[in-house]
């Protein structure tokens, strides 16, 4: 490995046509630099060679431009010969970056594995930056649930008017819409005895028209799918609850009433933002005139996830998504809600939907992002917005990985600085590839050159693959220990004893390490004596949805009779 010698005033390091060559520089943002490879960016590097760390940026620096000089004449006298000569100082630059990759490229395995080890080292979180993200998390929470700066809050904590929780103890049929994109779901659930149940469902295609018409179509389709299923399933003549998950943004104003805040997904039906959809839902059945619904619930799927597991585990007071998204909602004291509008009907608690993918959005993330972080914000269709998101779900996650591969190819670090063009282009590298590169047994990394095959990557080692799934490790832990954090912040606020977690979504379901990194992470952070478990829900936006739809039956039935009985005693 060729060795450059470096010194303080990095003034006599060697020049080769023109160039110098990498190592250190003081100056390594000057424009007069003509050093190509000075954009590359690590925090180590083989045989001697430094860098200078700068606002989280790593990047080598020019030993031989004299551009460290105490005065710019020595960046003058670079400038100027670059400047004689354009076509020289472009050859001189890619000439001075090849000679960069080579020398990378020829380093040792250990020196390339320090390269990825110090590289990642940002992405790896200390527990004194553990324990600032709870405090921040805290705080933003009780700015979310305080009407002072609830308006303000990034995250919003939104009351849900969801006050009861599955018992175990609810029968009968019930039905449950799920509407969150270009298909929804119609569902029949038979509630039976010892949290028995039978579940039919039918899948349902909105067509692109009706997808960008008018409200009136979209719930009118809606309306006729919902006839139709209740016929085929021999119900039409009964009067059934249903519990409605509207995965759309929505200021929910009552256990039956939701303002859509504006349509996404490729929706844009028009007449319906600022509109009560449960009630554009029951206008619609209501115009049919020939099905008996009972619309009793209107509910997200993270409150799905959490009732669909308190059905079968009464100590369920979380429910956690981490799939595409990323969002939990928890149990609270009603006391403690400011925004909660209403009659509470006496009871203490109710479920708050945090909508914490918005952590971060007013900068208390910076302290922990890095710059693949920030590349991803800035070309994704929503920048400044959903920061804690955009460091966790499956939306990004395989996106990460991929900007650091980039880089560490483009430094000659993996693959001999060879890439391909699925690699360099955005979005290729799946969130599930991550998955299944850590999947590998130690040591062996068939799944990891199946994935890089795929990518047109096919002269790889076994040292690159496991730099390949050391990257992927330091992404999907931090992911894991972020919601971690989160979700141990909601144990600690609550201070129960001991609380069930419910999950949902394709990042937990599917990656092999997601739910032991978080179990150890949230044992590390919760106060002495309280316990937890985590807890896979089983269809939260289905079932969930008419287990709300039962408790809300319920409850209705259980205020009725109290209403009757006190009749009863008034005419006694």
């Amino acid at each position: 490995m060729q060795k450059v010698s470096i010194n303080s005033e990095c003034g006599k390091a060697s020049m080769s046509n023109g160039c110098c060559n990498v190592g250190a520089c003081k100056l390594q943002k000057r424009a007069s630099c003509p050093c190509a490879a000075s954009k590359i960016a690590f925090t180590s590097l083989p045989n001697g060679l430094t860098m200078n760390n700068n606002n989280n940026s790593k990047e080598l620096q020019c030993t031989s431009c004299h551009c460290s000089d105490e005065t710019d004449k020595a960046v003058s006298r670079v400038s100027n010969k670059a400047t004689s000569s354009e076509a020289e100082a472009e050859d001189d630059n890619i000439l001075c970056h090849k000679r960069a990759i080579e020398s990378f490229a020829s380093a040792s395995v250990a020196e390339k594995r320090k390269m990825i080890l110090d590289l990642c080292q940002q992405l790896v979180l200390t527990d004194e930056q553990n324990k600032e993200l709870c405090h921040r998390i805290l705080h933003e929470i009780k700015n979310g649930l305080a009407k002072e700066t609830h308006k303000k809050a990034d995250v919003k904590c939104f009351v849900t008017y969801v006050q009861d929780l599955p018992n175990g103890k609810e029968r009968g049929k019930f039905l449950a819409l799920d509407l969150g994109g270009t298909n929804f779901r119609v569902l029949l659930i038979h509630l039976k005895e010892e949290h028995d149940f039978q579940m039919e469902s039918r899948i349902y295609a909105i067509p692109e028209h009706i997808m960008i018409g008018s409200g009136k179509q979209l719930f009118d389709h809606i309306a006729e799918c919902l006839c139709n299923f209740v016929t085929e399933h021999e119900v039409k003549y009964e009067r059934l609850p249903l519990g409605f998950t509207f995965s759309f943004p929505l200021k929910q104003l009552g256990l039956t009433k939701g303002l859509l805040v504006t349509w996404t997904k490729g929706f844009n039906c028009e007449g319906v933002i600022n509109e009560d959809v449960v009630q554009l839902l029951k206008d619609a059945i209501a115009r049919r005139g020939d099905i008996k619904i009972d619309v009793c619930a209107i509910l997200n799927d993270t409150t799905g996830t959490l009732m669909s597991c308190a059905w079968k585990n009464p100590s369920c007071k979380i429910g956690l998504i981490v799939g595409t998204g990323s969002n939990a909602c928890y149990v609270e004291q009603v006391k403690e809600c400011e925004m909660f509008d209403g009659d509470t009907h006496g009871k203490p608690h109710v479920v708050i939907n945090t909508e914490w993918g918005a952590f971060g959005n007013n900068g208390s993330l910076n302290f922990v992002r890095t710059e693949f972080d920030e590349e991803i914000d800035r070309h994704s269709i929503n920048p400044g917005q959903q920061i804690f998101e955009k460091m966790i779900s499956g939306m990004y996650m395989g996106e990460l990985v991929r900007l650091i591969m980039v880089k560490m190819v483009q430094a000659g670090v993996l693959f001999k600085g060879h890439s391909s063009d699925v690699l360099m282009t955005r979005g290729q590298f799946f969130t599930k590839y991550v998955s299944e590169i850590e999947a590998d047994e130690p040591d062996t990394y068939s799944n990891c050159h199946m994935v890089l095959e795929e990518l047109g990557l096919t002269e790889v080692t076994d040292d690159d693959c496991a730099n390949v799934r050391y990257i992927c490790e330091c992404v999907s832990k931090r992911a894991a220990h972020l919601v971690s954090c989160g979700i141990a912040t909601l144990i600690n606020k609550m201070n129960e004893p001991h609380v069930t977690v419910g999950v949902d979504g394709s990042v937990y379901r599917f990656h092999p390490k997601f739910h032991s990194l978080m179990v150890e992470k949230i044992a590390q952070i919760v106060k002495p004596g309280l316990t937890f478990e985590l807890m896979l829900s089983e269809d939260g936006s289905g079932r969930g949805a008419a287990l709300v739809a039962a408790v809300a039956s319920r409850e209705d039935n259980i205020l009725s009779e109290i209403e009757l009985n006190s009749a009863v005693a008034k005419q006694a």
